[in-house]
């Protein structure tokens, strides 16, 4: 049932580009809004929290931030006792994120200091339990329908090609083609998105883009965890350290007892696939925590790889758009993976369309999506130019003395944290995207990270 009207055409029918997170999102919000809301997604999708061809990068660790938690809790206000029933962990970031950073581990490492539980909290699972559990919850909305084994190939427009009409769809089954009418098409795609090809067909400037790639490879696997293993982490993250120490490692625990394990490097430092080579590799970390906890533990997958982690932002804001059509997600915005940002972007840029929905604004979505963005692209981009290897990285001459003096301040920052809980605790409310960079700068805390005690 349609909640809201708009007077936005007939309000009748959306079309949502993409299944994936992005999209599954996007959908629940305009179900309030629209009387039909069709997702139409090219894989056949399963029927249990399984990988699929079109998302191959699933196998890989995908990170919930608390902010995105929060934003789903607010679309499904179910969803946290859903996921715990589907074996997801609930993890306090304060207490039970172990973080190898720039100078050494995070406080709560140690066990002599005292962390009470804290409200950063979100879920460590699979990318495909997630995703399966709200596709779930969107089974409860009537008015939401997935179309899936098709593939859109083009945006269709009305005479005068200023308005997008629907979408031409092709079964990937019987390679047929038919017509899908809408008043609005929202490109969830991914970083495959075709939005510039089909924009382009209908007479519209495709976006500008940047791309600012660090060469970052990855391998997962996942692992049995040891019987009556005891740890008092649920994540851990032992950092590279630009612009010389390439190589990470992410080590996870998720459903069913097991843990996801992934390596990466820099620069084209990618780990290896074989068994021997993946194990020396987490050998050659900058902590051996990582190596000695997963050399206990029995490999249950194959060594995946995935290397398409280039920083891409299409400038969709900076272009004239046909109206009844807007693009979000990696569409747009496709971050770097390591830093863990892209589910929560997405579950941002729902809540940007919800805000632009009920003001009856679609017109400015791409301006306020591109400011609502900015902090996540920044913070990834910065970070990877700081590795020589980076290809587009941002230029150093085009760094600034106010964002030299920043950087030397965040590293203060970053060292004093590992020995002082209440920065911890800062840091991570700030990277969780619970709190804005802007307390870095606060007089109580400037006075914490410059003082000598």
């Amino acid at each position: 049932m349609v909640a809201n009207k708009l007077a936005y055409r007939n309000n009748d029918r959306a079309i949502v580009i993409g299944g994936s997170i992005a999209g599954l999102l996007v959908a629940r919000v305009l179900a309030d809004y629209f009387k039909t809301v069709t997702i139409v997604e090219r894989d056949p999708l399963p029927r249990q929290p399984l990988q699929r061809k079109g998302v191959p990068q699933s196998v890989q660790p995908h990170v919930l931030l608390a902010k995105g938690y929060q934003i789903l809790e607010q679309l499904f206000p179910n969803l946290g006792f859903i996921l715990t029933k589907n074996g997801a962990l609930k993890i306090d970031w304060v207490k039970e994120f172990h973080h190898f950073n720039l100078v050494g581990w995070s406080p709560n490492t140690d066990d002599s200091l005292d962390f009470p539980p804290s409200e950063v909290i979100s879920f460590t699972c699979s990318r495909p339990l997630l995703e399966w559990t709200i596709r779930q919850q969107l089974g409860e909305f009537s008015n939401i329908h997935i179309v899936d084994g098709y593939k859109v190939t083009q945006l269709l427009g009305d005479a005068t090609q200023e308005r997008v009409t629907g979408v031409v769809l092709r079964s990937l089954k019987n390679n047929t083609s038919e017509e899908l009418l809408a008043d609005l098409a929202i490109d969830a795609s991914g970083r495959s998105s075709q939005s510039p090809k089909w924009l382009a067909n209908l007479g519209f400037n495709s976006p500008p883009e940047t791309v600012i790639n660090p060469l970052l490879g990855y391998a997962t696997r996942r692992y049995k965890a040891p019987e009556n293993f005891q740890a008092n982490w649920k994540v851990m993250l032992i950092s590279q350290a630009p612009p010389h120490q390439t190589r990470l490692g992410y080590l996870a625990k998720i459903e069913n007892g097991e843990w996801i394990a992934t390596l990466g490097g820099y620069g084209g430092d990618f780990p290896p696939t074989d068994d021997e080579g993946f194990l020396k590799f987490a050998a050659s970390l900058r902590d051996a925590t990582f190596y000695d906890t997963i050399r206990q533990a029995q490999p249950v997958s194959p060594i995946y790889a995935h290397r398409a982690t280039a920083n891409r932002l299409r400038h969709f804001d900076r272009v004239k758009l046909p109206q009844g059509f807007i693009a979000l997600g990696d569409a747009v915005c496709a971050l770097c993976p390591v830093y863990g940002q892209g589910m929560t972007v997405s579950a941002l840029a729902a809540m940007v369309l919800q805000d632009c929905l009920r003001e009856n604004n679609l017109q400015q979505f791409q301006k306020k999506l591109a400011k609502e963005i900015s902090f996540a692209w920044t913070l990834a981009t910065m970070q990877d130019s700081r590795f020589p290897t980076t290809v587009g990285a941002i230029k150093p001459q085009k760094v600034n003395g106010l964002a030299k003096i920043m950087q030397w301040y965040t590293e203060k920052l970053l060292a004093k944290a590992t020995v002082k809980p209440s920065l911890h605790a800062l840091c991570t409310e700030v990277f969780q995207m619970l709190r804005s960079p802007l307390t870095f700068y606060h007089p109580s805390v400037i006075w914490q990270v410059l003082s000598k005690l």
